[in-house]
């Protein structure tokens, strides 16, 4: 009996959905040979967006909320595969820009493409007033979450 409720609960179902994205997103990166993590995913994709600017290992940190031990494994990886430099400044050489390589670009436009192709996948059979109240739903349990997180740090 208690499995069948686990079963039906909305973080389960949520946990299926995450995994099953995982598992879509593995199986088209394996044509590829490449295969980005989706923090990677959404780093290359920051860094696109902020080609204009100078980006640092603190703004990925800030925009990500992530730490600066797990900003730094990404970024190490990333540049060990060849999508991104770390350029020192001349005027401090411990500070390092961000910048994507040709690579970087290419898996960015991958990475795009593919998360087109599941969104499109994933909308398939409903109407735009479902996908609407599903987006208002899906808020509503985000701030809902977010409130519980919000109580237990009181």
């Amino acid at each position: 009996m208690q499995k069948d409720k686990m079963q039906l609960s909305i973080g389960h179902k949520i946990r299926i959905i995450n995994n099953t994205v995982d598992r879509y997103f593995h199986t088209s990166w394996e044509k590829t040979g490449v295969e980005p993590t989706r923090m990677q995913c959404a780093t290359l994709h920051y860094l696109c967006s902020h080609q204009e600017e100078e980006v640092f290992q603190k703004d990925l940190e800030a925009a990500f909320s992530i730490s600066g031990a797990t900003a730094t494994n990404i970024l190490k990886v990333m540049e060990k595969e060849g999508l991104i430099i770390r350029k020192p400044m001349k005027t401090d050489a411990r500070l390092k820009k961000i910048e994507l390589t040709e690579k970087g670009f290419a898996c960015n436009d991958a990475a795009l493409a593919n998360i087109l192709r599941l969104e499109e996948g994933m909308k398939k059979g409903f109407t735009e007033e479902e996908l609407t109240r599903f987006r208002e739903y899906i808020e509503r349990l985000t701030q809902n979450i977010v409130d519980l997180v919000e109580e237990n740090t009181k």
